[in-house]
């Protein structure tokens, strides 16, 4: 299990509801690729979980033919979704998805992208998506996995013994909580998306503007200090490539089916 900040996640991506599709290029191709990865014709209902502003509801709705389910754990981001795309919502609904609102069997698939990381227990999340499912159902998810900002933990670990960086879940923990929670059969690929910015600060912005910033209760308090800053600056140089400074995101897509 994890000890991710439930209220503090809700909070920080409801700030970020605003700004999050101007740099969620990452999360709009690995989305994509998921996409990519079903049927013509996705099994209905379909409910798209952690829909964020929701940017796939359109193509959920339009390759199922009918509104999608929209759940999020942040209002915030819920609200703006519908705002943006209430025309494709059948219902919006503002829940975790570790403890889903839905009758057993009652959903064809479950779409899930680069959400379900803010989970704090892995086989209950499996375990609820594997209840609402239909027999033949399938779960389409994509997550980052444990070695994702890599760069930025260890440029850290260099500063103070504060942790800074999220935790992830490994493959392992993954691939347990699927089996557990009685998937019949499994398709999961595992890549490594690089970005590079010219500076860090470009790399620290663009994690408030997703709301995707620390969120472990053993983050610290306070803010960070200029020379604390220039030291982090200095050692997350000697990662630089030509490319610029990279960002390494370590993703894991999945379909696992009834």
């Amino acid at each position: 299990m994890h000890e991710h900040d439930k209220a503090a996640v809700a909070e920080s991506f409801g700030r970020a509801a605003t700004t999050y599709d101007a740099v969620a290029h990452l999360q709009r191709a690995v989305g994509q690729r998921l996409l990519e990865s079903l049927a013509d014709r996705l099994q209905v209902p379909v409910l798209d979980l952690g829909c964020g502003t929701g940017y796939f509801l359109p193509a959920l709705a339009q390759r199922s033919g009918a509104g999608v389910l929209a759940l999020d754990l942040s209002k915030g981001m819920l609200d703006y979704a519908y705002a943006q795309q209430g025309e494709h919502i059948a219902l919006a609904c503002v829940a975790d998805g570790e403890d889903l609102p839905f009758a057993p069997q009652s959903i064809g698939l479950v779409y899930s992208s680069l959400a379900i990381q803010w989970c704090n227990d892995l086989n209950r999340l499996f375990a609820q998506v594997r209840r609402v499912l239909r027999p033949g159902g399938q779960f389409a998810f994509t997550t980052l996995l444990d070695g994702t900002l890599g760069e930025l933990k260890q440029a850290w670990a260099q500063v103070d013994a504060f942790q800074h960086v999220n935790d992830f879940y490994s493959l392992a923990e993954h691939e347990a909580a699927i089996e557990r929670a009685g998937f019949t059969a499994k398709d999961l690929h595992v890549n490594t998306d690089v970005l590079h910015y010219d500076k860090l600060s470009d790399l620290t912005r663009e994690l408030k503007m997703l709301g995707a910033h620390n969120v472990n209760p053993a983050r610290p308090k306070h803010v960070s200090g200029r020379s604390r800053i220039r030291a982090l600056s200095e050692a997350y140089e000697r990662f630089r490539t030509p490319q610029g400074l990279p960002a390494s995101y370590i993703v894991l897509s999945g379909v696992v089916s009834v």
